[in-house]
């Protein structure tokens, strides 16, 4: 796991990009939370839940390749919160142009997955629900199977356009 101090350089760097963008655009970012408690493979996340406005770390990732996520995940997050807050809730790709603007004027590479391995990170496991339709089986994650539960969604197969149906 980090360190209180590698904690306190990862806060401290995610500052400094938030200064960088306020210099670059002339505009008043508000600092912003910081917390190192996202899980699984995920390495890091800009959150916007009504007015809180989080970025969110992996702690253990973070810890195996530190120096690798502190060059590249801090700015990425960042800019993704320097985006959300110029652009508000316009219609706006995650890694859309605004965002690889953003990284560039950072001046690093607009990557947007990172090849690690992470087969030690213990990772969620999900529990899919088999459906079928007219051509094939199809499993279904948590979420789409309790909307069907509801009735509030219906969704075909992509072969044959009939409606799948739980097995």
């Amino acid at each position: 796991m980090l360190t209180k101090v590698q904690e306190e350089k990862i806060v401290d760097e995610t500052m400094r990009y938030i200064q960088i963008g306020r210099e670059l655009y002339k505009k008043k970012f508000s600092d912003i939370e910081v917390c190192f408690d996202l899980t699984g493979h995920t390495i890091g996340m800009y959150k916007r839940q009504f007015q809180r406005k989080t970025i969110r770390y992996n702690a253990a990732v973070f810890a195996k390749y530190f120096d690798e996520n502190f060059l590249e995940t801090i700015p990425h997050e960042v800019a993704h919160y320097l985006v959300d807050m110029r652009f508000s809730r316009k219609r706006i790709r995650p890694h859309g142009e605004q965002w690889r603007k953003v990284m560039s004027d950072f001046g690093v590479d607009a990557k947007l997955t990172a090849n690690y391995d992470l087969s030690d990170i213990p990772k969620r496991q999900y529990s899919m629900i088999p459906y079928a339709c007219g051509c094939q089986q199809h499993s279904l994650g948590i979420r789409r199977h309790n909307k069907l539960q509801k009735g509030l969604a219906e969704y075909a197969c992509r072969q044959c356009g009939d409606v799948i149906k739980p097995v």
